[in-house]
């Protein structure tokens, strides 16, 4: 076949294969390790749908994270990132990517072929994955993308493909770069990141190189209040938005709410802060309001290469990263005294609440009413850094890996040890020092500076912390090389063993897991894990043109049984331009610490949340509120809360580890071709199906919701909400005294009990593929790379309906089903051109919990055209480099060049949805 097409059928990026035709001598062909292979072979004789992010690639993209580098890819998705994730969130200061739409833990990250110790907060107190904010990428020579399962190669999490970020392995001289990029129109969106690496020694001459690499990364954080100016009006239409930026009544001086029609400022508030439309005294919470993290990186990786002996290649590597995340935050608010709250006390097992925050006594002096109020106040003095939320994070690994050759086998080994820990820490209200604050007076309102005493603010907001920590020590080896000459061909197989030992733990603090603070959820688990593995692998020549590839891997660790994982692949050159290719797979992965560990579990929230015996009666009741003649700005405001804590609720859980849980596991299947109709012009196509059943975790909320009636006793907990709804009723009845619509007497929900189980099952298929090209012009060299995805289907298990759910592909759940981006290249003299335009395709706003979304949230007719439908999305991104000074290499980065506005996300609204274009510098000098 010819070498252009082979080299296609590896899926190689934009134009890898085309320099090398280019060249006018064709270099010996190396024999190389690809990621899915333990057999070392050349490029073109590689099997496999692989896409290739070589170093050049990378700087095209003027991405300096390896999360942003691997978004350059239409088959990674974004699973988390520490820029924006939600403040609340368990694993906040971490990045991560999944393929398919299966998460973060079904995607297996390595790092020069080797895991990394996963993130030491897990996500959601369940998920362990790899933090990708810990990764250098300055450092990065390539990034290989498996878009295939692999657990027969790799073992436990490879379900849905594998990204191999591979450092550079020698380096000679040194090199600065410097980076800036900021949104045009706003500048608060902006981040900077300067790099070195500094190296010296030639393997063959000296016997070594060594080499030193630094990342220093600065993004700064933004707040509503920043963004305030670009929110489109459409915004304010969305459900439960059409008070956004109505300051808060959460003031320094407060109002007191009696009841709806007893709602006046309390004394003392500055003229310039009263709202002439309700008289209410008002603060601006916008500025507070933190959208994004200030966030701070630092990296280093060293990697010396060495010769032990003629025979043995040797490298030792060391890499370490540190992180700080601080969000914007607010002064705590006085808190609202009708709506309860309830949670968990891990310690002793039971459910704390409901619990109402008190009212302001009538003898307190900041009380002028002469009874027990509702005080809707804010503690200034718990601003100015007395609140925070920060993360703290860091992540090494230390690795020798050993390779050499013994009578035509090729061998190779590694031994490391790698940690990783971080914290969390912020302030919550304590039940007991809030409640005594208040109702005893010791709190002073509307003091002067120091009045209230850090003892006392302490007491009523204590720091909580989460604080997790992992450890890992592994060896592996593994043997290559052929065996046999079959008539086709020769026979090549690999034997190889992963030995690996796990320590992970994550607790929170006392006072969270006493259930002492007011609605926060907590975990503790300490355990280690001991993996063991033995895998083979061969390539087949069966006859002439088609070559067969088979693996299996068993795996086996603590609490599980042996695990086997198989997979066959098939490759047809059915012609000199045509190649057609297969493969099947069995994947698996294996339950880790959090889920089947020692520990006392683990409470949290379910956040956004449509209760469906109470969301639909809690919109209509809105609906009356908002439409009405007169209603005030603060009413308005109340109706959305009161709304909101129905159709967009945290509902409190509780989780348990369990030692009998099996694996997931999986099957995939993938069937292409590549064809190069004429030189140079290549396509490939490759269907994907996958199939996850035994899936950890806890049932969907929203499932378990549809299924309520038949829930066991106990398992869901409804509280009496009637004090909320009589004010929520009362709201309603100021503006339509006629109304009789009501919740008839169904409360809300208390508590979740929801255990890890194995009982999820997700299918998931569609296609992958890439078209390249080249040409010449009188201008240069042209290239262009198209490369995209298209999910077909995606469906979950509803344990309720013993049978798979709608397909929630093109839907809220997932997104664009279509992802594509064409690239297009050209070189003339010093300047170096490069374009990109990427295509996300239009979905609906329904989702698996709110199939007629528009429709529940009573949208009027006006909106029903941009509410249930999203727009696709169409980006042009362009980038420049000029080389014309000796040693010196500038650069313009220019994303969405047009400056396309996003598509109108109704549900999502403008702060999460928003795009700008984007404009970034850099500039590298070499040093020698």
């Amino acid at each position: 076949m010819k070498k252009s097409a082979i080299a296609m059928a590896l899926g190689l990026a934009f134009s890898q294969h085309a320099t090398a035709q280019d060249a006018a001598v064709e270099p010996k062909m190396q024999r190389v390790e690809i990621t899915g292979s333990s057999i070392k072979r050349t490029e073109q004789e590689a099997a496999g749908s692989i896409q290739i992010l070589n170093r050049d690639d990378i700087e095209r993209t003027g991405q300096t994270t390896a999360l942003d580098i691997l978004r350059s890819s239409s088959a990674i998705g974004t699973d988390i990132n520490s820029a924006n994730s939600s403040s609340g969130s368990f694993a906040t200061g971490s990045s991560a990517v999944d393929m398919r739409g299966l998460g973060k833990v079904a995607t297996l990250v390595l790092v020069n072929g080797q895991r990394i110790a996963q993130y030491g907060l897990a996500d959601g107190a369940q998920q362990n994955f790899t933090n990708l904010d810990a990764i250098p990428s300055s450092a990065i020579e390539r990034i290989e993308i498996l878009k295939d399962g692999a657990s027969a190669i790799y073992g436990s999490d490879a379900i849905a493909g594998v990204v191999n970020i591979i450092l550079y392995k020698d380096f000679e001289g040194a090199k600065i770069t410097g980076n800036y990029k900021e949104s045009d129109g706003f500048k608060d969106q902006r981040n900077r990141n300067i790099s070195g690496i500094i190296g010296w020694g030639d393997i063959d001459t000296n016997g070594f190189n060594t080499y030193l690499t630094y990342d220093a990364y600065k993004s700064d954080g933004y707040s509503a209040g920043d963004l305030r100016s670009h929110y489109p009006e459409w915004h304010r239409q969305t459900p439960a938005r059409s008070t956004w930026d109505t300051p808060s009544v959460y003031s320094p001086t407060g109002n007191y709410y009696v009841n709806a029609n007893n709602y006046k400022p309390a004394p003392g508030c500055p003229a310039t802060s009263i709202d002439p439309r309700d008289g209410l005294c008002k603060y601006d919470i916008l500025n507070d309001t933190g959208l994004t993290t200030n966030a701070k990186r630092y990296a280093v990786a060293s990697n010396t290469h060495f010769r032990i002996g003629k025979d043995i290649d040797a490298n030792f590597e060391i890499t370490h990263a540190s992180a700080s995340n601080d969000y914007i935050v607010a002064p705590f608010a006085v808190q609202p005294t009708t709506a309860s709250s309830t949670w968990y006390n891990a310690l002793e097992g039971k459910m704390v609440g409901p619990f109402f925050y008190p009212k302001l006594p009538a003898n307190n002096p900041a009380n002028t009413t002469g009874a027990p109020v509702e005080f809707r106040a804010r503690f200034m003095d718990t601003g100015d850094g007395f609140n925070f939320n920060r993360t703290e994070s860091k992540q090494s690994r230390v690795m020798l890996s050993l390779t050499g050759e013994v009578k035509g086998f090729d061998w190779k080994s590694s031994v490391g040890y790698m940690t990783s820990d971080a914290s969390k820490a912020t302030r919550a209200a304590s039940a007991t020092g809030y409640a005594n604050a208040i109702v005893s007076g010791a709190y002073k309102f509307n003091g002067p500076a120091g009045t209230n005493s850090y003892a006392l603010l302490d007491s009523m907001f204590p720091v909580r912390t989460t604080i997790g920590e992992s450890k890992i020590g592994f060896a592996n080896a593994v043997v290559s090389g052929e065996v046999a000459q079959l008539p086709a061909g020769p026979l090549s197989v690999a034997f190889g063993t992963d030995v690996r030992q796990e320590k992970y733990e994550m607790a929170s603090s006392d006072n969270v897991l006493r259930g002492e603070l007011i609605g926060i959820a907590g975990l503790q688990v300490k355990d280690k894990m001991d993996h063991y593995a033995l895998f083979a692998e061969a390539t087949i020549p069966v006859i002439k043109r088609v070559e067969l590839s088979a693996a299996v891997r068993a795996d086996k660790s603590t609490n599980s049984d042996v695990h086997y994982s198989p997979k066959l692949g098939l490759r047809y050159n059915a012609t000199d331009s045509l190649l057609l290719r297969a493969t099947a797979a069995g994947g698996f992965r294996a339950p880790n610490i959090v889920e089947t560990g020692n520990g006392l579990g683990r409470s949290s929230f379910a956040n956004s949340i449509s209760d469906p015996r109470r969301c639909a009666t809690a919109s209509a009741l809105n609906k009356l509120i908002q439409n009405a003649a007169g209603v005030t700005p603060a009413d308005k405001t109340q109706g959305n809360v009161l709304q909101n804590a129905d159709c967009l609720a945290g509902i409190p859980t509780f989780v348990s580890a369990n030692k009998d849980l099996k694996p997931e596991t999986s099957r995939s299947f993938t069937a292409g071709f590549v064809f190069e109709p004429i030189k140079n012009w290549t396509l490939a196509l490759d269907y994907f199906h996958i199939e996850r059943k035994d899936e950890i975790g806890t049932r969907t909320t929203s499932d378990i919701l549809r299924g309520e009636a038949n829930l066991p006793a106990g398992q869901l907990v409804r509280v009496d909400n009637s004090v909320s709804d009589a004010q929520f009723l009362a709201l309603v009845n100021k503006y339509a005294p006629a109304n009789t619509l009501n919740f008839g007497g169904v409360g809300a929900i208390g508590l979740l009990f929801n255990p890890y189980v194995n009982s999820g099952k997700t299918r998931a298929s569609g296609f992958d593929f890439d078209a390249s090209g080249r040409f010449n012009t009188d201008l240069g060299l042209i290239r262009l790379k198209l490369e995209g995805s298209y999910l077909k289907n995606y469906q979950q298990f509803s344990v309720a309906d013993n049978a798979y759910d709608v397909n929630m592909a093109g839907t809220y759940d997932m997104g664009s089903r279509l992802k594509t981006k064409l690239r297009g290249y050209l070189k003339s003299g010093n300047f170096d051109n490069g374009m990109t335009i990427n295509y996300a395709s239009g979905f609906s706003n329904n989702s698996l919990d709110s199939m007629n979304y528009c429709q529940t949230n009573n949208v009027s007719a006006a909106n029903l055209g941009t509410c249930g439908h999203v727009g696709s999305n169409t980006t042009v991104d362009y980038n420049l480099a000029y080389t014309g000074i000796p040693n010196t290499k500038l650069s313009l980065y220019i994303d969405n060049l047009f400056d396309q506005a996003a598509p109108i996300q109704w549900r999502r609204g403008y702060a999460e949805s928003f795009q700008f274009r984007r404009i970034g510098v850099s500039a590298s000098y070499k040093f020698f």
